[in-house]
């Protein structure tokens, strides 16, 4: 009796057992499936956003394109504006020597270039040329205008792609970090071979988009925009203060001559120094830059802009381009470092890079000396 017990009771506790390992399979089946649809929503969700991430940064490339191309015209209006208020200084200096022109009269009171030639053209008191001359720098100044204008609707365009590139960034760095190691590891591994998830995983790493308040129309040097200081008082007879142009932005100064003072070398060195740093339009660094604000810290050690690309065009062109030399078009510029190969601000996509010349200046470049 007691072993036929003894037989039941071990069968129970076999069943008992049976039962206890089905129920812990049962259990450990949903945390798998669990951690398998994790796995399939965050590969969909950083492909979504590797694909949007890549439009973004399309845009992106073309809309600072234009940004720098912009930039660029509107250092040519400044210097043009400059030039022909440099003009007008000259011959209302003139015309008071000789008499011919009463500057308390004509000048009184004023204080804005605007007005001035208003009240030079008003009073008779200018040539057809001078006057031509006039006309001249107050069509200058509307398309100075016109162009800041443009600007600045580029650089709020530029800012709300900026700002959808930062939100999918911080979408991508949630989903990653919403997995364990071992899920970042098989996404990882299967981003080898997929490009779009491969993207967004790169997203939930990448640094915040910028758009620097520092534009890229503004240069290291200043100047008073033509103005001219007449000192030479005689006697009791003090002149008539000289005419006060308009406040506008400072135009570019004039492009620098050859420097002996700067080395290929060290110009290398700090552009190698700032590999893999973020692109930011506008940026002069320290952390992030855009195209002539690299090539500025490269070439002067200190975090300035010496010029627009359009500034630097105007360079002494070299044909045989040593390391340290500038790489430069229109709308973009680097520094050579030998070999057909040149470092840059590329784009918010890539940062500073190393590229061949051909690729990143799109075949269209000439190479000059700072």
């Amino acid at each position: 009796m007691r072993t036929a017990n003894t037989h039941k009771n071990m069968a129970r506790c076999a069943a008992t057992a049976t039962l206890a390992c089905v129920l812990g399979l049962g259990l450990a089946a949903p945390a798998y499936a669990d951690t398998a649809s994790d796995l399939a929503a965050a590969r969909t969700k950083l492909e979504q956003i590797g694909t949007q991430t890549q439009q973004i940064y399309d845009e992106l490339a073309t809309q600072t394109q234009a940004l720098d191309q912009t930039a660029g015209e509107i250092t040519q209006k400044q210097q043009e504006i400059a030039d022909g208020q440099a003009k007008l200084s000259t011959y209302v200096a003139g015309e008071y020597k000789t008499g011919g022109l009463s500057l308390l009269q004509v000048l009184t009171g004023v204080d804005d270039l605007g007005d001035m030639l208003n009240r030079l053209f008003y009073y008779g008191k200018v040539s057809d040329k001078q006057a031509q001359t006039i006309q001249e720098v107050k069509d200058l100044k509307q398309q100075l205008t016109d162009k800041q204008t443009e600007q600045e609707k580029n650089v709020a365009a530029t800012q709300k792609k900026v700002d959808e590139l930062n939100a999918q960034q911080a979408e991508a760095q949630s989903v990653v970090n919403s997995l364990d190691s071992q899920l970042q590891a098989e996404l990882a591994a299967e981003a080898e071979a997929n490009a779009a998830l491969q993207a967004g995983i790169n997203a939930s790493t990448a640094e915040k988009a910028t758009v620097s308040n520092d534009t890229a129309g503004t240069t290291e040097n200043t100047n008073n925009g033509g103005q001219t200081n007449n000192n030479n008082n005689q006697g009791g007879n003090t002149p008539a203060p000289a005419p006060k142009p308009a406040p506008t932005p400072a135009p570019a100064p004039t492009p620098s001559a050859p420097s002996q003072s700067v080395d290929g070398g060290s110009v290398v060195s700090r552009a190698y120094s700032k590999l893999g740093y973020a692109y930011s339009w506008g940026g002069i660094g320290p952390n992030s830059f855009d195209c002539s604000g690299f090539v500025s810290y490269c070439l002067t050690g200190r975090y300035c802009r010496l010029g627009t690309t359009v500034d630097f065009m105007g360079w002494t062109r070299v044909s045989d381009p040593q390391p340290g030399d500038v790489v430069v078009n229109s709308y973009h510029t680097g520094i050579y470092i030998g070999n057909g190969q040149m470092i840059h601000a590329s784009d918010y996509k890539t940062g500073v890079i190393i590229s061949s010349v051909a690729a990143g200046m799109n075949n269209n470049y000439i190479f000059v000396r700072y």
